[in-house]
């Protein structure tokens, strides 16, 4: 019953799924910020802290090390292409697995994975890869949760929404 339900779900236009994955990275991206900047405050840290760990990949300088007139530009910048890079990834997922169109609860579920696969590459994978070891330091727990369910979780709410997507 559920492939027949699948099957009939509309075919959508590659560019403007993706489109809609660039704008609920967007959406998703500004939901983790602000919960980035809230963690860091309730965590005992500054609340403009999280830009300087965003301007860290790109300029390969440890997070303290860059000045707030450095990081708030650049750490914008690279949080904002990687929520976008990292929307229009799962919805072109999306796009090419119909199953995670059959309902919004599956897509939402499926989103927040998506998330914590986002956190297990950003945290396990890409330090060793990029050479930023710093991030391996960084609170594992929370970022889990910023991950999955404060990147994840409104990216998945935004396209299932986007999409017409019920409940069911």
């Amino acid at each position: 019953m559920m492939d027949a339900q699948v099957d009939r779900a509309p075919e959508r236009d590659t560019s403007a799924v993706l489109m809609q994955g660039a704008l609920g990275g967007v959406v998703a991206g500004v939901i983790f910020l602000i919960a980035e900047m809230i963690g860091s405050v309730l965590l005992g840290g500054e609340l403009l802290a999280p830009f300087m760990a965003f301007a860290s990949i790109p300029l390969g300088q440890m997070p303290p090390d860059i000045a707030i007139g450095t990081a708030l530009p650049v750490g914008f910048v690279t949080h904002f292409a990687l929520s976008i890079l990292y929307g229009v990834i799962g919805a072109a997922i999306v796009q090419f697995v119909p199953a995670l169109r059959s309902s919004a609860m599956i897509l939402v579920v499926a989103a927040t994975i998506f998330g914590t696969l986002l956190w297990v590459i950003n945290f396990f994978v890409f330090p060793d890869l990029i050479n930023r070891p710093w991030f391996k330091e960084a609170p594992m727990v929370p970022q889990f949760i910023y991950h999955a369910f404060f990147y994840g979780t409104p990216l998945g709410v935004f396209l299932a929404a986007r999409m017409g997507l019920t409940r069911n």
